[in-house]
């Protein structure tokens, strides 16, 4: 199987790390793609042009991040990752948060690295710092549970995560994000504690930490 995924994608991170819970990393090659390059194949692979996205032997191609994810899930041979039984619902909101937190990350960096400076929409990135200010206040109420591995609190530590990364060294001076101004590890200090949590039950997610 081939992997197509750039390295600091948060998405392609889960992907990774369930990858490494299923014991599959010896089944997949990763290839990076130039999402600069118009010849890329991956707008072939993925109509779309989104990464992940697998490559199976047959020539199959599986997208987005959440297919692949139930894709390795059925071939894998680890614990189940995806909920199941009572608490199902409560899991997979916890996780489409932190998936629609992801999302909202990835959109105020796309506004700062690929729109022109005369273009720039401020209203649109605090329309999107308030999904994250929002959410960041929810997670914190909701703590997903650490008593086990699974893909809700897979993806928010890929989150929070990924705000280290990119987020934060893209919010200009001033910006809000929620009623807070800073970094996350500063407007919600006790999720870091949550995410050091994580580390210990997830030894993947050093393994798979782009930087």
């Amino acid at each position: 199987m081939i992997l197509r995924h750039s390295g600091p994608s948060p998405f392609c991170r889960k992907v990774d790390i369930v990858a490494k819970h299923h014991g599959l990393v010896g089944q997949i090659t990763a290839q990076d793609v130039d999402m600069n390059d118009e010849n890329e194949t991956l707008r072939v692979q993925n109509p779309l042009g989104k990464i992940p996205a697998l490559i199976l032997e047959n020539g199959q191609n599986i997208y987005d991040s959440q297919v692949i994810v139930e894709y390795l899930e059925d071939i894998g041979g680890g614990a189940a990752l995806m909920p199941t039984g009572a608490g199902r619902i409560e899991k997979l909101t916890q996780y489409a948060l932190a998936n629609g937190m992801t999302e909202a990350c990835l959109l105020v960096v796309y506004e700062k690295r690929m729109r022109p400076e005369d273009k720039y929409h401020q209203g649109f990135v605090d329309y999107q710092l308030g999904k994250i200010g929002r959410g960041l206040d929810r997670v914190l109420s909701d703590l997903p549970s650490l008593e086990k591995l699974d893909i809700a609190n897979i993806m928010t530590a890929v989150m929070l995560e990924y705000m280290d990364l990119r987020v934060n060294e893209d919010l200009r001076d001033g910006t809000e994000l929620g009623a807070n101004k800073g970094t996350w590890r500063s407007s919600h200090s006790g999720l870091s504690d949550w995410l050091a949590g994580f580390e210990k039950l997830c030894p993947y997610f050093g393994e798979t930490r782009p930087y």
